[in-house]
C-alpha cells in the first residue's frame, strides 16, 4: 500500500542474504552486531517496477528511482 492508499499486486522476485549494517537499514528491536545477515527481498509489480526492502522485518519497501515507503500488504 503505498501514497493515497494506493495499492499495487506484486511477487517476490528474489532473496539475498545482506549485513544490516551495510544496507543503512534502521533496527528497531535488540541491538544488532556487525555481520548480523538478514534476508532482503525484491517485489515487482506487473509493470515490471522493482522495489526493494527497507526494514527488518520485510513489510517496508521502496520502488526504484522513487523516496516513498510502500507497505507490503498480504491478502
Amino acid at each position: 500500500m503505498g501514497p493515497g492508499q494506493e495499492r499495487r499486486p506484486v511477487r517476490r522476485i528474489a532473496t539475498e542474504l545482506a549485513d544490516i549494517k551495510t544496507m543503512g537499514i534502521p533496527a528497531r528491536s535488540a541491538p544488532v552486531a556487525a555481520n548480523t545477515l538478514i534476508e532482503i527481498s525484491t517485489l515487482a509489480d506487473d509493470q515490471g517496477n522493482l522495489a526493494r526492502q527497507i526494514d527488518c522485518e520485510g513489510f517496508r519497501y521502496k520502488f526504484k528511482g522513487s523516496e516513498i515507503p510502500w507497505s507490503l500488504v498480504v491478502g
